[in-house]
């Protein structure tokens, strides 16, 4: 009788643990989320080459526009002084392979903005950012994420553009960044989906 009585206590127990941890088959995230919200780029046109004027979602970072293409999204600025975002792929020609990347506005603030969506997105495709409005970011980049991955070859974030300066051409950015393959939390830490 004691027998069973320890054994029903042992598996309430396990049952009790396995619960309290959560999944212990999910796919767990390698990174935390990174917040930049300070993000300082120069226009593709009118600036020197050598100052960054894209972002690199997947590292949270700025990034020069070259002939290596490493890069997400590039930024200019019009002749209206509206700031415009360029794909890779719109920057690249036809006879480079670059990765591809998609934009969707928001319909929330950036803080309200907290789970990036699975669908929607406009790929390879220059897109108007108007200041103070929120944008989904998906990076779909092989040299990030293996063709393996469980969840996806997806990196994502959001950004926006907090203000600009447009003497000297420069377009100030809000970055926040998922760098775990497939998932889609935007929110601080490190996610669970």
């Amino acid at each position: 009788m004691q027998v069973r009585l320890l054994a029903v206590v042992l598996a309430i127990g396990a049952v009790g643990a396995t619960n309290g941890c959560g999944d212990p088959t999910a796919i767990k995230a390698q990174y935390d989320n990174v917040d930049a919200p300070n993000i300082t780029l120069y226009a593709l046109n009118g600036t020197s080459p050598s100052l960054p004027s894209a972002l690199q979602v997947g590292f949270a970072s700025s990034a020069r526009v070259d002939a290596n293409f490493n890069f997400d999204i590039a930024f200019d600025l019009d002749e209206k002084g509206q700031v415009l975002a360029y794909p890779v792929r719109a920057v690249a020609t036809q006879f480079v392979s670059a990765h591809r990347v998609g934009m969707i506005a928001s319909d929330r603030s950036f803080a309200e903005s907290i789970r990036a969506p699975t669908s929607g997105y406009k790929y390879d495709t220059v897109t108007v950012a108007p200041i103070g409005k929120t944008f989904y970011v998906d990076v779909i980049d092989q040299s990030l994420c293996s063709a393996f991955s469980l969840l996806g070859q997806n990196i994502r974030g959001k950004f926006v553009v907090d203000s600009v300066k447009v003497p000297t051409r420069q377009v100030f950015v809000h970055l926040f960044a998922n760098r775990n393959c497939g998932f889609r939390s935007l929110m601080t830490g490190r996610p669970k989906d």
